[in-house]
């Protein structure tokens, strides 16, 4: 049996009980904490942590068919679940059980009776925990200077992209971009005004993406990729050029000793349907080379070893 939802709120707390009574009780513990939905039983538990994916999930570990020790090990099974704290709520306690707890991948556990301060307490706990914990990872896949995607969030998000275009028969494009002469414009402004330019070359790249699919990261120094999924050739050459002009309207003025007067950038791009014969890596290093034709080619320019541009 599931029980109907309250009003919407940013955080969704599970509850999980066979007893209505200790559902009852429980919510009006939580009140005002967050969104709560129930379940009654182990395998509507697991529908509605996969679906609803709550914030923190209170479960009772004793209920008939399916206990609650067998609903926390199948959702710490499956990665889109795994995450989930867990807070046991049980009659029983000591030491084996308390192992037994945290060996199934429950964060807490809470006893019976339930004190209401306590349950609100290690599940105000629990949520600013998994904050917390995001916060890090948030700011572990950011770059600190433009707030895009780093390194490490383009190679995690890269490689899942490039196997889902395996798997679905699906086109991805990879764009490799380089400001162009950028250590002679650092070297004559300053590294303040270059981190500037890093940081309004990333505004423009932003400004280009139209899908929410779509992802840029800074790559490294002066340097950014951007992944399209789904983007044919045709439609990577379009993006490509529709970079460089809106780099161009920007309008940054270059260090005297710079071929032209405005920065401009350089991209290499190179669009497949990926088989199971294909890498992300080959693919990133096909478009590198993409990229440094480019600037063999003048600068300021898109290139591809697909076809003539």
């Amino acid at each position: 049996m599931l029980f109907p939802e309250k009003e919407h709120l940013d955080v969704t707390i599970l509850i999980v009980d066979d007893d209505p009574s200790i559902i009852v009780t429980t919510s009006k513990a939580l009140n005002g904490l967050g969104k709560i939905i129930f379940a009654t039983n182990g395998s509507d538990a697991l529908m509605l942590a996969e679906t609803k994916l709550p914030d923190v999930i209170l479960l009772d570990a004793e209920m008939p068919d399916m206990d609650g020790f067998e609903v926390c090990m199948n959702l710490k099974k499956k990665e889109r679940t795994a995450h989930i704290p867990i807070i046991f709520i049980t009659s029983h306690s000591g030491s084996d059980f308390e192992m037994k707890v945290f060996d199934a991948g429950a964060s807490d556990y809470i006893n019976k009776p339930l004190n209401p301060r306590v349950v609100l307490a290690r599940a105000s706990l629990q949520l600013n925990y998994k904050r917390a914990l995001e916060s890090l990872e948030h700011l572990s896949l950011t770059d600190s200077l433009t707030g895009l995607f780093n390194r490490r969030a383009f190679d995690k998000k890269f490689s899942l992209e490039f196997t889902r275009a395996q798997r679905s028969g699906i086109p991805i494009t990879l764009l490799m971009l380089d400001i162009d002469e950028f250590k002679k414009y650092n070297d004559h402004f300053g590294h303040i005004m270059g981190d500037t330019c890093i940081q309004q070359t990333a505004g423009a790249l932003l400004e280009t993406i139209q899908r929410t699919t779509d992802f840029v990261a800074r790559y490294g120094g002066e340097e950014f990729a951007i992944v399209l999924p789904d983007t044919n050739l045709e439609g990577a050459k379009y993006f490509a050029n529709s970079i460089l002009n809106t780099m161009l309207s920007l309008d940054i003025s270059h260090a005297p000793t710079a071929k032209r007067n405005n920065v401009t950038l350089s991209i290499g791009y190179y669009s497949l349907i990926p088989t199971h014969k294909d890498s992300y890596e080959s693919l990133l290093k096909v478009t590198d080379a993409a990229l440094f034709k480019a600037k063999e080619n003048g600068r300021a320019c898109i290139y591809t070893p697909q076809v003539n541009t």
